[in-house]
């Protein structure tokens, strides 16, 4: 994480490991939460209006990070082989999850929780990674049967899909995280196998539909 103000880092690293724990943000407490960062409770304040601009902040961190990264994994993987860009993104996101255990159990919980804010945060970014993955499909041209729209469906699916499927990432052991991401990657294969048949099945219906039209005889005016 960024490197910041040392209060305000102890804080959002200690609140994470809370809310982990208890899989929600809206149960701690100000006084429990200074207490696990060895701080005076009057700190908080310094830093963040209430618990839910804590949350959001610590999502805005995540993020910051794991953006940037994913455009970084996939640019890179297009370069060096595009058939292994699904199979290094679903690792690089899942090691990421893995990394940042505390951040990523705190936001399965929170986007279907009781604090607004970070649920709207937490689909944010969620949307926001789904929309580059489909621009860096589109300008890699990994996909060029299909159109931008077909690429923002299927990007929202998959995020969605790793997303949830962190939480089994997140308590499996190291052989059955290996089964997970390599079931993600051969997942997001088969959508898009079916995804470029529609694709070119649409195309062709449509050719054919206006080579008819070409050689029809003409229909009469009444």
């Amino acid at each position: 994480m960024e490197d910041i103000a040392d209060g305000k880092r102890r804080l959002i690293d200690a609140a994470l490991r809370l809310a982990a724990e208890r899989r929600s943000f809206a149960a701690l407490g100000l006084r429990e939460l200074a207490r696990e960062a060895g701080l005076n409770p009057n700190t908080f304040y310094r830093h963040f209006r209430d618990m839910e601009d804590l949350a959001v902040t610590a999502l805005a961190e995540v993020s910051d990070e794991l953006r940037p990264m994913l455009r970084a994994v996939r640019w890179a993987a297009a370069r060096d082989n595009p058939q292994e860009v699904a199979t290094r993104a679903c690792e690089a996101f899942f090691a990421y999850a893995r990394a940042h255990a505390d951040a990523f159990i705190v936001g399965l919980c929170g986007i279907t929780g009781p604090q607004p804010a970070l649920r709207d945060a937490i689909r944010a970014l969620l949307d926001a990674i789904a929309a580059e993955m489909a621009e860096d499909i589109e300008r890699l041209e990994l996909c060029p049967a299909l159109p931008r729209v077909a690429l923002d469906d299927f990007s929202r699916y998959v995020v969605s899909h790793l997303f949830h499927a962190s939480a089994d990432y997140l308590e499996a052991g190291a052989s059955e995280r290996k089964r997970l991401a390599q079931q993600a990657t051969q997942l997001i294969r088969w959508l898009l196998v079916g995804a470029n048949a529609g694709a070119t099945a649409g195309a062709h219906a449509s050719a054919s539909h206006l080579g008819a039209l070409a050689t029809a005889p003409a229909a009469k005016l009444s």
